[in-house]
């Protein structure tokens, strides 16, 4: 039986690990955040600043983060979209593929 949790609040996607899936807890999962840090008005009133993602795992706590700074912020959206995105995808994807990590319970 699989246990639906609610993501939470600022996760723009999610990819389930191995413990996860073997235990059916959707929770256990590798989850991308997004930050975005306007700094300037540019060309046209557009905002200019940097835009973080960071992929953190809730079984094991591993994190990856990239900062991309000097963009457009919203030329950008959904920013796991485009090219910025790859890196922080593909981390998460190969790090929930291989992890098998169970959070200690509260």
């Amino acid at each position: 039986m699989t246990t639906q949790t609610a993501w939470p609040e600022n996760v723009i996607a999610r990819y389930l690990t191995v413990a996860g899936s073997s235990l059916g807890r959707d929770d256990i999962a590798v989850d991308i955040t997004r930050t975005r840090t306007a700094r300037e008005k540019g060309r046209h009133d557009q905002q200019v600043g940097d835009i973080t993602l960071v992929a953190d795992c809730s079984g094991c706590s591993e994190r990856d983060e990239t900062t991309y700074e000097g963009l457009y912020l919203d030329l950008v959206e959904p920013v796991l979209k485009t090219f910025y995105g790859d890196h922080t995808r593909k981390w998460a994807q190969s790090h929930a593929e291989t992890c098998r990590a169970i959070p200690k319970p509260a």
